[in-house]
């Protein structure tokens, strides 16, 4: 069953207590991961440094049946100065047979290119297809590919807070045949803009749709 996908206005956050937030790196405990979602504007996450930096987020499925979720909307807020200045979302898409024994693997769905600000930034996404899941499965490794976007409805590539229209979203989406959930996303930021390779965020949020 699909809930709330044709509908922008019922999207929900994607993280919940249950999702399972992985990193990279942390510099020490006061700025550990769980600052990433825990709402307050006063902590965050600080990496170490080095790059690539990474956070990976892993969807909870609750049944064998789940079709994991979609993605449309992904806001980042950056520490100025230790911004993930080129940011690679890849996504670990849900096979199209349940049963399968095939372990689909990382994929790009898109790269964003965040500003150097500490103001809130908003991303749309393209939303992961049957291209993207057999792009995936037949892969065997982790793409190392310039900016290349495959399998995904088309979206305007990014938009700060308050310019994204939820007519775009509808027009964008595929046929329900086409779409298809996932069951886990990851930001690899690839350069920074700390000398160090150091990545600073306040606050992560996903939006989108559950697939049931």
């Amino acid at each position: 069953m699909i809930k709330n996908l044709d509908n922008p206005l019922e999207m929900v956050s994607l993280i919940s207590p249950d999702t399972l937030i992985k990193v990279t790196s942390t510099l020490d405990k006061s700025v550990g991961k769980k600052n990433l979602i825990d709402g307050s504007p006063e902590t965050c996450w600080t990496s170490q440094q080095g790059l690539p930096q990474t956070i990976t987020l892993t969807f909870p499925s609750s049944s064998s049946s789940s079709r994991g979720v979609i993605p449309k909307t992904l806001s980042l807020t950056f520490q100025g100065g230790f911004v993930g200045r080129t940011c690679a979302i890849h996504v670990r898409p849900v096979p199209v047979h349940l049963d399968s024994s095939e372990k689909a693997t990382w994929t790009v769905l898109k790269y964003v290119y965040p500003e150097d600000v500490n103001r809130r930034q908003t991303f749309t996404l393209p939303t992961p297809t049957v291209t993207t899941v057999n792009s995936a499965l037949s892969s065997s490794s982790e793409p190392s590919t310039p900016p290349v976007t495959v399998g995904v409805s088309a979206l305007p590539s990014a938009s700060t807070e308050g310019n994204i229209e939820p007519e775009d979203i509808i027009n964008a989406h595929p046929t329900v045949e086409e779409r298809l959930g996932i069951s886990a996303l990851k930001l690899t930021f690839e350069t920074s803009s700390d000398f160090f390779g150091r990545v600073t965020i306040y606050d992560l949020e996903l939006k989108g749709y559950r697939l049931g």
